[in-house]
């Protein structure tokens, strides 16, 4: 019983830190940093907006939920003989939002992007909840594979593995790096209305490309939940990305 509450303790902290920051980001970045002239407002009147942002977050809520458990539902030994586990994850999150807001913008005519608003947060509420992944180690199920590279890292279980979590880490700052720097150049205008359209091109080729080295479920024609949705949505970002630029 401690142990499960020092882990839902744990949990809940960071994913809560990570929450918060990704709220204040999301404000500072739409009120501080991108001008009315650089992204005319979509919605029609408040309502609309509204109805927007909670339609997206339930979209990402459920999408996080639902395939996440259902992936780990497929996972032997993870879940308790008479029941489920229920969890969530970021690539499921992003996957329901995105599906979520591009259908509300096809039924209301919004063509104007929208993603960008959300990626500071993003990015941001990611990287600080990867703390929280590597404080609960093999708990949080977000962690590699047994490895012999110099750089593995002993997750509580006195296993050297991969650490995933860190891996991530670094390709968001990275990217976040990149984002600024472009944002503040000659190519500001083109990272505005496309920079949402790359972030989810490059995380979910990364997520393609790490499911090789993590424990998730492989029945899909030896692919992972996970690495299955990265295809789908790899290849919206690079359809967005020709439709808005050719």
């Amino acid at each position: 019983m401690t142990d499960a509450f020092d882990y839902w303790h744990i949990k809940i902290l960071y994913d809560l830190t990570g929450y918060i920051t990704a709220f204040i980001a999301t404000w500072f970045f739409y009120r501080k940093i991108i001008r009315p002239d650089e992204l005319p407002n979509p919605f029609t009147n408040k309502n609309q907006k509204w109805e927007y942002y909670l339609s997206v977050i339930a979209g990402a809520m459920l999408g996080g939920i639902v395939i996440s458990t259902f992936d780990g539902a497929m996972i032997p030994g993870r879940n308790p003989v008479d029941g489920i586990i229920l969890s969530k994850s970021i690539a499921g999150a992003l996957f329901g939002g995105v599906i979520t807001a591009e259908l509300f913008k096809y039924l209301n005519g919004i063509k104007t992007p929208t993603g960008i608003l959300f990626l500071p947060g993003i990015v941001l509420g990611v990287f600080i909840g990867r703390f929280g992944a590597i404080a609960t180690g093999v708990r949080d199920f977000t962690y590699g594979l047994p490895t012999t590279l110099p750089w593995g890292m002993d997750l509580w279980d006195g296993i050297l593995r991969h650490p995933t979590m860190i891996y991530e880490m670094v390709l968001l700052a990275v990217f976040f790096a990149i984002f600024c720097f472009w944002l503040y150049s000659s190519k500001r205008a083109w990272w505005i209305h496309n920079g949402f359209y790359v972030f989810i091109i490059v995380y979910f080729l990364y997520r393609f490309s790490v499911g090789f080295i993590q424990p998730y479920s492989t029945f899909w024609f030896g692919l992972s939940t996970y690495q299955v949705i990265a295809i789908p949505m790899v290849t919206y970002g690079v359809w967005m990305m020709r439709k808005k630029n050719f």
